[in-house]
């Protein structure tokens, strides 16, 4: 046993002052007179040894008294076996990531648990303790040791934090240099809800063995959440007047069924659609909404939904944007009007250009959504190199045979799909398979009787292909292959001794179709808020042009490249919010983008406390409290730090001794 503050013992020196009292006044004794005294010899032996027996328990009961009382003020307690040297610092780390939003004990939230955890700290230490706390933000707060009401200041404004750290992060951070920083052991106190998706590896922890550190997992009352986990248009390329789906995926993490959870989306701030949806536990469940018709050049879109008590993520942001066009180059062998120029000169929709292929600047082709190879007799190798690098890079291809190709090259560009030379009649193209999702809302209705177009094929492959169109002999017309990238082969050429497609009511549906799937979009529906960089296409880039991101609220100009028309963001870390973001140019609104959380905070699941011992079982200064209650965390860090308090003990037998001494001078 040992006291916390000793120096109070010098009190038992009081247990002199009973003895004393004791001494010269119990063995005071007083003569009385009476008129016989012969009947009471028996009497007098019998009452003086009771009145001795009576002084002794009075003043054992003192002693005992100012004894346990003395004890009270010196505070003895038990040891722990592992108890530091007295510390001179506490570093904190408070995790107050977007799920410490969920619910502990019915109504409170992780993060005021965790916050009421902190508080208690403060309580245990002497008032000269120095403190050190740590959140997610790392904000600058934590680069300076503070006293306890700075702390205290400072837990009035904390906020939960879109930003979500890995322990060995916020451990490493926690324990980096600090102003007035002492080689002294320090105790660290690991506040947490220690969530499977972001604590990361806990086994890259490096911690001082000088120092205890107290873990304090906090545990939810339940780990159900429904959030989106992505969303898609069926057709990626939003055309002006032509239909299209938003498919939403929702999941849910919870251990129940979510039964009729309404999604509302909101265009502009305008709500435009909603939808019921079933989720079984543990599930996902798609559903879809029809984009209107009536959309602006640019739309701040927003997916709603009511998730009690987990809210963070019950808000997802995107936009959907009608003005970029598909950029399309043509390569050919003369500069006469093409049929492909013809369809894809429409410039609302289309940026169109073409190349000769004796002239060709390869450094361009990147740049383009769709590249169509047209009409040409051989491929130069070089070329060939090209295009296949262009393939793998994601880009879309379309080839279109000329009047007698040049198998050998063909084979270069195409190797995987080998063409061969077709020596079949003119044919005519059959129906197309309308089901088929290429020709989703091109065709109000199936005419089996309508008039198709013909073709005199001069090649023919075989393999995994899409066939988008066959002829009545079943051989191929228009196929495509997909890889890293998309590869469209033609039969025949456009030319009318060939074929008469280019001149057919479905040529334009089946050129606009395969322009609108290959649309390479650099700049997504969404992004991820902790995003490293984003890459947008924007026209008229000049390399001295700076470009800014503005909200309502902040301001930020971010590390920027620009080569062609590609500008590429690197995105500062841990500095934005959900929501819409302008890119500006001198003042002037370039562009809108949307951001959302990282979706791993969503899923809540958290280690269970053995899984939390079992990472911490290698390292011998480490303490787990499993608590989850703010009493019952103060009782486990005192029980581990200052060992068994006993001082309660003590009061309460000084009170007991002190109801003896009035018992015994009152009834004996």
């Amino acid at each position: 046993m040992k006291f916390l503050y000793p120096e109070f013992l010098f009190g038992l020196f009081t247990l002199a002052i009973p003895i004393i009292i004791h001494l010269f006044n119990f063995r005071k004794s007083k003569r009385i007179y009476f008129s016989s005294t012969r009947f009471l010899t028996n009497i007098k032996k019998s009452t003086s040894q009771k009145l001795k027996l009576k002084h002794y328990l009075i003043l054992f009961s003192r002693l005992l008294f100012l004894t346990f009382l003395v004890f009270a003020f010196a505070q003895p307690y038990i040891p722990s076996a592992d108890k530091n040297p007295q510390v001179e610092s506490v570093y904190i780390y408070l995790d107050n990531s977007s799920s410490m939003s969920n619910r502990v004990d019915g109504t409170m939230t992780s993060l005021h648990l965790g916050m009421d955890y902190v508080s208690k700290i403060l309580d245990l230490y002497p008032a000269n303790t120095s403190y050190k706390l740590l959140t997610n933000e790392f904000a600058p707060f934590s680069n300076t040791l503070k006293s306890k009401d700075e702390i205290e200041e400072l837990l009035t404004e904390l906020r939960l934090s879109n930003i979500s750290r890995t322990l060995p992060e916020a451990y490493t951070r926690l324990k980096s240099h600090t102003l007035r920083q002492t080689e002294k052991s320090k105790d660290v106190f690991i506040i947490s809800d220690f969530q499977k998706s972001t604590i990361g590896n806990i086994e890259q922890l490096k911690m001082d063995s000088i120092d205890q550190v107290f873990v304090s997992p906090i545990f939810f009352d339940a780990t159900k959440n429904i959030f989106i986990d992505s969303m898609y248009l069926s057709n990626p390329f939003l055309i002006a007047n032509e239909k299209n789906q938003l498919n939403v995926v929702l999941k849910n993490t919870g251990f129940e069924d979510a039964s009729e959870l309404q999604v509302k989306l909101f265009i502009n701030e305008i709500q435009s659609a909603s939808s019921i949806v079933n989720i079984p536990a543990g599930g996902s469940e798609e559903l879809t909404f029809e984009i209107s018709y009536n959309l602006e050049k640019v739309n701040r879109c927003r997916l709603n939904f009511e998730d009690y008590p987990v809210t963070f993520d019950n808000d997802f942001y995107f936009v959907l944007k009608l003005e970029n066009k598909i950029d399309i180059l043509e390569i050919k062998s003369e500069e006469s009007i093409s049929p492909i120029e013809q369809v894809y000169g429409n410039r609302s929709l289309f940026n169109y250009s073409f190349q000769i292929a004796s002239n060709t600047d390869y450094s361009l082709i990147r740049q383009f959504d769709l590249v169509i190879v047209n009409g040409l007799t051989s491929i130069d190798n070089s070329l060939s190199l090209e295009l296949n690098n262009y393939i793998a890079q994601g880009g879309s291809l379309f080839i279109i045979p000329g009047e007698k190709p040049d198998m050998n090259s063909y084979r270069n560009l195409l190797a995987s799909i080998n063409p061969v030379v077709n020596d079949t009649s003119r044919v005519e193209i059959s129906m197309p398979d309308l089901s088929d999702p290429f020709y989703e809302n091109i065709f109000e209705s199936a005419n089996e009787r309508i008039d198709m177009p013909n073709a005199l094929p001069i090649l023919n492959w075989q393999g995994q292909q899409m066939d988008l169109l066959k002829l009545k002999n079943n051989l191929n017309f228009l196929s495509g292959f997909r890889k890293q990238g998309t590869i469209f082969i033609l039969a025949a050429p456009l030319e009318d001794q060939f074929t008469n497609f280019h001149r057919h009511a479905l040529y334009v549906p089946v050129m606009y179709r395969i322009a609108a799937i290959s649309k390479r979009s650099f700049e997504k529906l969404y992004y991820n808020i902790n995003e490293p960089t984003i890459n947008l296409r924007l026209d008229s880039l000049n390399k001295q042009d700076i470009f800014k991101l503005t909200d309502l609220e902040i301001e930020l100009i971010p590390n920027q490249r620009i080569s062609a028309n590609e500008l590429v963001l690197e995105m500062p870390k841990n500095t934005l919010n959900p929501g819409f973001y302008e890119l500006k140019l001198e003042e002037k609104t370039k562009d809108v983008l949307a951001f959302n959380l990282d979706r791993a905070e969503s899923y809540l699941a958290q280690m269970t406390f053995d899984e939390i011992k079992t990472n911490f079982a290698n390292y011998n200064n480490v303490k787990i409290f499993d608590a989850n209650d703010a009493d019952n965390f103060s009782k486990e860090v005192k029980k581990n730090k200052f060992g068994v308090p006993l001082w309660k003990y003590a009061i309460i037998l000084s009170l007991l001794f002190l109801l003896a001494e009035v018992l015994l001078i009152r009834f004996l």
